[in-house]
């Protein structure tokens, strides 16, 4: 394994994002390289490597592919490269996949889900995955990962009128930092959706609870209603009709505190509507007796 390059590493005048040098000097061989060539960078020293250069290297990566850690022979001391792949998400390979396609086809539009990406993610796997084997349903992975992450992924349904046509939003080369942030987004219509449901679900609770409240005032009015048309023949009977109806009352009132008993939100509706029923009654009694009494006193003053 090389020691030591050909030429003199430090006097190399590379630009400002360190892609280029203005010698055209790069790797072990000293040589040029195109666009297009798939290049590994020692991330000690920086300089550029040709991939079919590198010996711990078997298979061809992905253009614009960074995620790796790689030392070179000469910053190695002659011992040997230190490459190692990083632990990919979904999200990652598919859009390095897209990335890598738009860049070999730029005039091509739209990638194919299974024809295209899946196939090129397929072929590429070992390099991609090298300690993961395949599972039965990793093509279905890809296409979830494309439907939900809307951020990165565009679906060309609208220009084609077909489902699983797919591009990046923006072609542009991967770095670690844009998978740091959220790549889901949901568009317009998926949130005018969202309130809608909102909506529809609140207008349901609404009438849920208009529901509940008139049946309790059907059961607490039963007993009104049919006050406001008794007939009275003696204070005797009367109070022994009184009896009756107060027990009725509350047997029908036991009988639904007892079905409403599963329902909070409505046996709260239930105490609130008896307490208010009993401070009604209280009051109504009090006028009574008062009215009662009255009478009485005309009796006996009749009677004088």
């Amino acid at each position: 394994m090389a020691k030591k390059f050909k030429y003199d590493l430090d006097a190399l005048e590379w630009d400002s994002t360190h892609r280029r040098n203005k010698e055209g000097v790069y790797c072990y061989c000293g040589l040029d390289y195109n666009d297009g060539d798939s290049m590994l960078q020692c991330g000690s020293c920086a300089q550029k490597f040709h991939w079919d250069c590198v010996a711990c290297l078997k298979s061809k990566p992905l253009r614009g592919d960074i995620f790796y850690q790689f030392k070179c022979s000469v910053c190695n001391n002659g011992e040997g490269e230190v490459y190692e792949r990083d632990a990919l998400s979904w999200v990652q390979v598919i859009y390095l996949t897209l990335y890598h396609m738009s860049m070999a086809e730029p005039d091509k539009k739209y990638f194919r889900w299974r024809e295209n990406i899946c196939s090129t993610i397929n072929d590429n796997w070992s390099g991609l995955f090298p300690d993961k084997a395949k599972t039965a349903t990793w093509q279905n992975t890809v296409a979830g990962c494309l439907s939900t992450h809307s951020a990165l992924f565009k679906s060309g349904f609208d220009d084609t009128q077909q489902t699983g046509n797919w591009a990046l939003h923006e072609v542009a080369e991967p770095t670690r930092d844009r998978f740091k942030g959220p790549t889901k987004s949901r568009d317009a219509s998926s949130k005018s959706a969202k309130r809608e449901r909102t909506n529809k679900k609140k207008a349901a609770d609404s009438a849920v609870t208009t529901g509940a409240e008139k049946e309790i005032l059907q059961v607490f009015n039963e007993g009104k209603t049919k006050r406001t048309t008794r007939h009275r023949v003696s204070f005797s009977d009367d109070e022994d009709e009184d009896d009756k109806r107060r027990r009725a009352r509350g047997k029908r009132r036991r009988q639904n505190m007892k079905a409403l008993e599963d329902d909070s939100d409505l046996l709260q509706s239930v105490e609130l509507f008896t307490k208010l029923e009993k401070q009604r009654q209280d009051s109504g009694s009090n006028a009574e007796d008062n009215e009662g009494f009255g009478k009485q006193a005309l009796v006996v003053e009749g009677k004088m």
